[in-house]
This record gives structure tokens, sequence and C-alpha cells, in this order.
């Protein structure tokens, strides 16, 4: 067979099936977990320096509602503009640019003076993350085999509550004994040198194909060991399937028409709704302990960095569970149990109470954002994966926005029990909403899944 044949995604998608696990796979897969660190990291070491930052500007829960509400805002843009990006120019754009973005801006708001310097520095950071989080889970999803697709996409958000927990170590370290400013330059640092790494990683060669890059994709299917004979081995293997009439190429509007409708209602409400109640807690977790419950700041800061440590448990089993139970089933579960638990809360006052709680949350909270985040992407078209998947986790970041500012707005008015009745209802709504409208993707080739049932 000629090495000039054309390549589809479909074609590509055969011939990655059949390769191993291999050490260039990983490192693609390290990099961008690595990313996800990071993204955690910088997003959520604001919420460890806000009881400081109170102190020193003279804030009131609204002014802090705005601080946490700034990067999910930038996010949310970020989002939808670099989903938008890596669908037209590609993933590796949005791949290298974004992780330079987030870090450079973490460090500029660690020398903020003033409020508004504060959320503007916030909402640039968080522009940088918005694009990061679905391009790496997409440009993943792209590179690994069906088989064990879920576990290798996995990986990825895994590493989001291992960023969490280190930021909460950070922050019990630092700002006790340094201030809230060295843990924003700390935030700068690590990120700018996975910027440096990632520009090795290729680009996806699902997408080059769908663009005619014909030659680019060969040498990045290369990257990952599919040779010439195993794309032609797929070739042979498509082309003894019952032939079927071609079907138009997939684009934007699509996702508005009814085969792909009922997708993108369920991940854009999902979203929204589970961002939404995981924003509030995550952010506001350390001040409603400090200045709600009058816990002291360090012990408040131990107990937020042993609710982080719970979260990555959390994750783990998830990702041991992820291709045995299948995405649907741990969204259901894990977003189910985090209502409960939302519930619970409004009935305890001790600080052993709490925490318990408080890291029962996080447990299964994790669970149902891992499989979450490997979920989305599969259910979209390779034409417009990155837009589909950016837009619903852009829905997410405005979820994560609002969130912060209802709940300063709920704590000013002394009525935390509705903070709490509103985690509730909204992870409910999330495991609810993917028990009747979803799809599983589990095992299943990615062409195949994107296609309307």
């Amino acid at each position: 067979m000629s090495r000039n044949q054309t390549l589809t995604p479909e074609l590509i998608g055969r011939a990655i099936d059949k390769i191993p696990l291999n050490k260039a796979l990983m490192f693609i897969i390290a990099v961008a977990a690595a990313g996800f660190f990071f993204d955690s990291f910088d997003l959520l070491i604001v919420s460890y320096a806000l009881p400081l930052i109170k102190q020193e500007f003279v804030l009131d829960p609204k002014q802090l509602g705005l601080i946490g509400s700034a990067a999910l805002a930038g996010m949310g843009c970020g989002s939808w503009f670099w989903g938008w990006v890596a669908d037209k120019w590609g993933r590796r754009v949005v791949f290298t640019a974004t992780v330079l973005m987030f870090s450079l801006c973490t460090g500029i708001a660690g020398l903020s003076m003033s409020l508004s310097f504060l959320v503007g520095a916030r909402f640039l950071t968080g522009l940088g993350l918005g694009g990061m989080v679905p391009i790496d889970q997409a440009l993943v999803a792209e590179f690994a085999p069906a088989r064990i697709r879920g576990r290798v996409s996995a990986v990825l958000p895994f590493c989001w509550p291992i960023g969490i927990f280190a930021a909460a170590g950070a922050g019990l370290a630092i700002v006790p004994n340094f201030g809230w400013r060295w843990l924003f330059a700390l935030g700068a640092l690590p990120a700018i040198l996975a910027y440096f790494i990632r520009r090795g990683i290729p680009e996806s060669p699902r997408w080059l194909a769908d663009q005619g890059r014909h030659d680019e994709a060969r040498e990045a299917l290369a990257y990952v060991g599919v040779d010439d004979a195993t794309i032609e081995l797929a070739r042979a293997e498509l082309a003894a399937m019952p032939a079927r009439a071609r079907e138009q190429d997939a684009t934007f509007a699509d996702l508005f028409t009814p085969p792909y409708l009922r997708r993108v209602a369920h991940t854009w409400l999902m979203w929204f709704c589970s961002v939404f109640a995981s924003t509030a807690f995550s952010v506001w977790l350390p001040s409603i302990f400090a200045t709600y419950y009058h816990i002291g700041l360090t012990r408040s800061l131990t107990y937020t960095f042993m609710v982080a440590g719970t979260s990555v448990v959390g994750r783990a089993c998830a990702f041991s569970l992820i291709d045995v139970f299948g995405r649907k089933a741990l969204i259901v579960i894990g977003y189910g149990v985090a209502g409960c638990a939302a519930l619970i809360f409004t009935q305890v006052s001790t600080e052993a109470a709490l925490l318990s709680t408080a890291m029962l949350y996080g447990f299964f909270a994790d669970i149902g954002s891992l499989a979450m985040t490997v979920y989305t992407p599969e259910v979209y078209p390779v034409r417009i994966r990155g837009k589909g998947a950016a837009i619903a986790m852009g829905w997410g970041r405005f979820g994560g926005m609002l969130s912060p500012v209802v709940a300063g707005f709920l704590i000013s008015a002394d009525n935390l029990i509705w903070v709490w009745g509103l985690m509730a209802a909204f992870q409910f709504t999330s495991a609810g909403l993917t028990l009747v409208m979803a799809h599983e993707t589990s095992g299943r080739n990615l062409e195949a899944v994107a296609k309307p049932a």
C-alpha cells in the first residue's frame, strides 16, 4: 500500500487501538498530568490564602467571594476561547500556551496591593487554566488505545486533587510562617518548567488527518509506535467491514441538532452543577473553618490538608475502577453520595463531625469528578471535540464562578445552612442527569462512541 493514501480519524483510531502502553505514550500522559497538577495547585492556593488576604485588605465575605470567583470566571472564558483555538489551529498550540499563561499570572497575583489588582490577576490566571484542562484531556484521549483509554485518561483528573493536596500542604507550611504572597510565588515556578517539556509533544494525529495533513499525522503516529504496517492492517480491517454510507463531517452547529443535543444538555448541566458545588466547598472551606466555626488558622489549614488527602484517595479509587464499572456508574455514585454528605453538614457542629463529613464529601465528589472528566471528551466527534469538551467544562467554570459569590452573600447573611443545601441540590442534579441521560463509553472505540445513536 502507498504511503500517499489518506488517513481518517476512524482509521487512526483503529491503528492506535493496536499499540501497547509504551514509553512515548506514557510521556504524553505524564506531561499532561503534570499540567493538571499545576492547574489545580494554582487554582486552589487562593483558598488557603484567603484568611490572611481578608485581614490585610479588610474584606467582607462578599469581597472574598469575588476573589474566589475571579479565576473561575477566567476559566469559563478561557475554556470557550481555547477550545475554538484547539479545533482551528490544533491541540498542541493550546497545550503549550496555556500552562505558561496561568503560571506567570499566578506569580503576578502575589504582587497585588489592592483587591481590584488581585481579582484582575486571578481572572487572567483563569484564562490560561480554563483552556488547559479540556484540551489536555482531549489530546490524551485521542492518543490512547480504546481498551485502556479510561485508565489512561483518568491519570489526568487523578492528578487534580494531588495538586490541591500539595496546595494545602504548601499553604499550611507557608501562609502562617511567611504570608500569603510567597504561596503565589511558589505557584509560578514549576508550571513554567512544564511549558518547556510539553513543547516536545506531537500534535494529535486524528486532528492532523481531519485537516488533510496526512504526512504529519503519520509522523505523530510513529511517535507513539504506530508504523505503516499497523496502519495498513487497520485499513484492511475497515475495508472488510460492511460498507456504509459516508457520513458528513460533524460541525459545531451539529451540537445543537437532535442527534447531539442530549449529550450537550447533559454535559453542560452536569459540569455547571457539579463544579458549582465543588468550588463552593473547596474555596470556602478554610475560611468557614476559621471564621464561621472559629477554628484557629493553623488547625483550619491542617483540616483542609486532611480533606485534600481524602480527595486524592477518592480519585485513586475511581482511577482503579473507571474501566471496571464504567464512567456512568461512578458519576452517579460519586455525586449522589457527595450530595448526601452536603446534607449532613446542615446537622453537625463539632470539629470532629465537620472534619469527617468534609472528608466523606471530598472522597465521593472526586470519584464523580474523575469519571466526569474522562467521559466528557469521549462523547464528541473529533472535529468538534475540543470545542465540545471545552464549552461543557466552560459551563462548569461559570458555575464555579457563581458559587463563591453566592456562598459569600449567604455567609454574610448568616445563612451557612443554605450553602450546604445548595451544594447537595446541585450534586443530586448532576447524579440524576447522568443516570437518565448519559451514554456509557467504557471500552468502546472513540469514533464509535462519538457517533449519535
